[in-house]
Order: structure tokens, then sequence, then C-alpha cells
């Protein structure tokens, strides 16, 4: 972390964040709890982007703990979670399934950013009993006439000598500006050391599955109420798309357009994220 940090900042990372373990079909999935001894509190889950970890959230989480019961999760393949020998349409839904039982906090408040609000809205269709409210920030939908990317097949990363190296490679997808004591938070939590060398904290075999949620009919299906927040700044969803999204889901609210945020919002606009979740969850509760 660099001298530059803000004071809010560091001290939401030293708010003390604990491990925890549990199984989702065979495999070992790593979520982290803020305060889970509080269980006269209503539940609170945070669930990250593609490739990302739980740590996204590290400096965002510990704002909720005094009304809430918060954790935040590694989907399988990412972070501390283990790697799948396959991976299916339904493996990410079960990872969520599998947290929210072993955390004993459902029907808890979800909190999904990108990839993780896309398959945050499919957890919502499969299983809405383990959902009370879903908020899906900036996430990608395929609809009705979408021609779904082309997956790249690329080669797995080569290690890094070092974590210094490795850290000086972190980037964000897509880019966008973000303050070095962030990017340098990000970067250090998305190492491991391996006998190779440094490398990232997910499973290469991930950047060949199907990103892009498309089941036409799973929107129409959510019984679960949902609120979509959009980064007007966004380079992954544009306003249009963000209001077909809503319209699609029967139990959706207006949307909410984060002024100025791009896509990453808790970013670029942390603390303003953070305002606006407590806002939205001070009125659902």
């Amino acid at each position: 972390m660099t001298s530059a940090a803000p004071s809010w900042f560091e001290r939401a990372l030293q708010r003390p964040r604990h491990s925890h373990f549990t199984d989702a079909s065979g495999t070992r999935i790593h979520y982290v709890s803020w305060n889970a001894e509080d269980t006269h509190k209503p539940g609170l889950l945070f669930a990250h982007g593609y490739l990302g970890h739980s740590h996204w959230w590290d400096f965002i989480a510990p704002f909720f703990t005094e009304r809430f019961r918060v954790h935040a999760f590694d989907f399988s393949g990412m972070g501390e979670s283990d790697y799948r020998a396959e991976y299916r349409p339904d493996s990410f839904v079960r990872d969520f399934s599998a947290v929210l039982k072993a955390a004993s906090i459902a029907p808890a408040f979800v909190v999904g950013h990108s990839f993780g609000g896309s398959r945050l809205l499919q957890t919502c269709a499969t299983f809405p009993e383990l959902i009370r409210h879903a908020i899906v920030l900036d996430s990608f939908y395929a609809l009705p006439g979408d021609a779904l990317p082309v997956i790249e097949r690329r080669p797995a990363p080569r290690p890094y000598l070092d974590a210094a190296t490795g850290r000086k490679h972190f980037r964000l997808i897509p880019d966008q500006k973000c303050e070095p004591w962030l990017m340098d938070h990000l970067a250090k939590t998305s190492l491991r050391q391996t006998e190779m060398g440094w490398t990232w904290r997910f499973d290469p075999a991930l950047r060949h599955i199907q990103t892009v949620e498309s089941d036409e009919g799973l929107l129409g299906r959510i019984t679960v109420p949902v609120t979509y927040v959009h980064a007007e700044m966004s380079t992954v969803v544009s306003a249009e798309r963000a209001n077909r999204i809503i319209d699609a889901i029967p139990t959706a609210r207006n949307l909410i357009t984060m002024a100025g945020a791009h896509h990453h919002l808790m970013l670029d606009k942390p603390l303003a994220l953070v305002d606006q979740l407590r806002k939205l969850l001070g009125q659902l509760l």
C-alpha cells in the first residue's frame, strides 16, 4: 500500500477478515466474513467479477457491518477457491448456494458486480429462496438477437520471477483510471506463489469459458426483487442495455445510475458506491 492511501481505506483494510471454506459440488469454495458472530443481523454477501476475488470488497464490505452480517466469497477457480475439473453453466450458481448455506445467512441481500452480477441473476432464478434482494452492479446479460462473443483461446499466463514484477503487470479489464493505492492492493492480492514462480489467482481454464449469460427466458423467471445499478461511463453495459435488462425482469426496480462511474465502480467511486448501497439497503430493511 502506498503512503497516498487515504485514512478511510487504511481503516477498512485493518478490519479483521476471517477465512472459511465450504464444498460446492465437490469443489472447495473460499469465503470470508467480517462479523460472522453477529447472527442477529441480516446477511449481506458480496460477489466479485470475472477472474477477480473477494479482496475486491476489502475496502467496501467493512462499511456495512454495523447493520449487516457481512460476507464475500471467491468463485470456483478464482481467489483461494479450488479449480474445477469442468466449469458448467450452473457451476457458479452452485458456488452461491454453497456459501449462502454454509454462512447461514440465507435469505440474504446479495451484491454482485459484472460477472458476479449476471451469475447472481442466474441464482435468483434457480434458488430464489436463498436471495432476499439482489443488487446487480453493471452486469452484462445477453438479450434476444445478441451474438455471443467468440471465445479467444489464449495460452496460460507465464509465471513471474517475483511478486514485484507480477504487480507491475496487473491490469484492469476493461481498463480505467484507478488510484495507485487501490491498484497496489488489488495487484498484491491477485498473485500467488507456486513452484514455478508468481502467477495470478485464477484457473487459466476460465479464460476459455463463455462468460456471457445468455438464457433468454431466465430473466423472466426471476421472482426475487432486483435492483440494477448502472455505471454511467461503463464500456461494458450501455444505458440502453441496462434498461432492457430491467424491463425483462418482472421484479426489477427502476434503473439507478451512478454518475461519472466506470465499469469497476468500486474503484473510481468507492465512497459513492458505499453511500449508494447504504441508502438502497436502508430502504430495503
